[in-house]
């Protein structure tokens, strides 16, 4: 590849220049987490426990800042001059859902002022960057979008996908897990396909979140959370690819069959896009207003049957995983059957946990009553 910028051109083989970029992202998000920790503390900039949260002790929620510089700074050096045009628009948005995030980290936002803030960053992608949908690839009938239709239609997948993340934040490593799955799956979608800007954006993203993963799950002294500045970043940079997956043709991963990519895409997007339909439709028959905090997230459940949150982040990855190779598996049957068949067993999926919470309560009950 000629890796240019203003100034110099080297040729460098795809998979260095992916290298490099992965190892620079790694060093700077390793190198800044420690920082941002020691800084939280001293200024109390701490998440604290409040009966919903699974957490105990007060944690430092910043982990975000780290990942956006990792990130931001990354992509400006590795991608290339090819993407100049789009990557501006998007580094415009990544920095409005950075100071959103972080302002609502700091003092909890009201919830309008917050989709205010997401629906200025989602506007700068669409309309000065002209960066929409352009087909659904036969879903439901319909190929090509019109221009207003597709504003609206990626307006709202970034939107969903920016609050979902932010509301599976909800156990240690579980949102994190997800954007390093989902953005390793398009990592190697556009690397196969020859889209290497958007393959080193992807790889970027995923090693950023490799390291907090690890100060998340496995650090002590330096443990941190994401906080609504990483989780919604996450959900940004996933909607982007989101589209860019959709709109590029011919995808070598599916064999010429680009009509499978809606159902491919729902299969790897499958636990943060049911997870939150399934919440608020739940609070919503219930009486209650779907933003309201509770604790019926699949997450909350497994990590009540496990005990561990580590193993409910597993749990959770290695279904998306099973997801993922079904859609693959079966991507030549017809794309709604398929969207179906998916749909229909993450709803199984999801009353596993609720069954088997209600046995173990029953057992206990009965166990109390023969005690007695």
């Amino acid at each position: 590849m000629l890796y240019n910028t203003e100034f110099y051109e080297v040729f460098l083989p795809p998979y260095v220049l992916i290298g490099i970029s992965v190892l620079f992202s790694f060093m700077v998000t390793f190198i800044a987490i420690p920082s941002i920790v020691r800084v939280a503390k001293i200024r109390g900039l701490m998440a604290n426990p409040n009966g919903r949260t699974s957490h105990t002790n007060p944690t430092p929620n910043l982990g975000g800042v780290a990942i956006f510089a990792g990130v931001i700074i990354s992509s400006i050096l590795f991608t290339g001059i090819a993407t100049a045009h789009e990557l501006k628009y998007i580094i415009a948005a990544m920095i409005i859902i950075f100071f959103v995030g972080l302002k609502d980290d700091f003092y909890p936002m009201i919830a309008y002022k917050k989709f205010i803030g997401q629906t200025v960053a989602i506007l700068f992608i669409l309309v000065p960057g002209d960066f929409h949908l352009t087909s659904l690839h036969g879903l439901f009938g319909i190929n090509e979008l019109s221009y207003g239709l597709s504003l609206v239609i990626t307006f709202i997948i970034a939107l969903a996908l920016i609050n979902s993340f932010n509301l599976i934040d909800g156990i240690d490593g579980l949102a994190s897990g997800i954007g390093i799955l989902t953005s390793v799956f398009f990592g190697i979608v556009f690397l196969r396909d020859n889209h290497l800007a958007y393959a080193i954006m992807t790889f970027i993203l995923s090693s950023s979140l490799l390291t907090f993963f690890y100060f998340n799950v496995f650090s002590e002294k330096n443990k941190i959370f994401l906080g609504d500045t990483g989780a919604m970043l996450i959900g940004l940079l996933l909607a982007i690819f989101v589209v860019r997956f959709l709109n590029y043709e011919n995808s070598s991963l599916f064999f010429n069959e680009s009509q499978s990519a809606p159902a491919i895409l729902l299969s790897v997007l499958i636990i943060p896009v049911f997870d939150t339909a399934r919440v608020f439709i739940l609070r919503i028959l219930r009486g209650k207003s779907p933003f309201e905090a509770d604790r019926t997230h699949i997450h909350h459940r497994l990590l009540d049957l496990s005990g561990s949150h580590i193993k409910a982040t597993a749990i959770i990855l290695s279904v998306n995983v099973i997801f993922i190779a079904i859609a693959l598996i079966f991507r030549n049957i017809n794309t709604e059957l398929l969207i179906v068949i998916i749909l229909v067993l993450a709803a199984a999926s999801s009353y596993i946990p609720v069954y088997l919470k209600r046995r173990n309560q029953i057992r206990s009950e009965k166990t109390f009553s023969n005690s007695l």
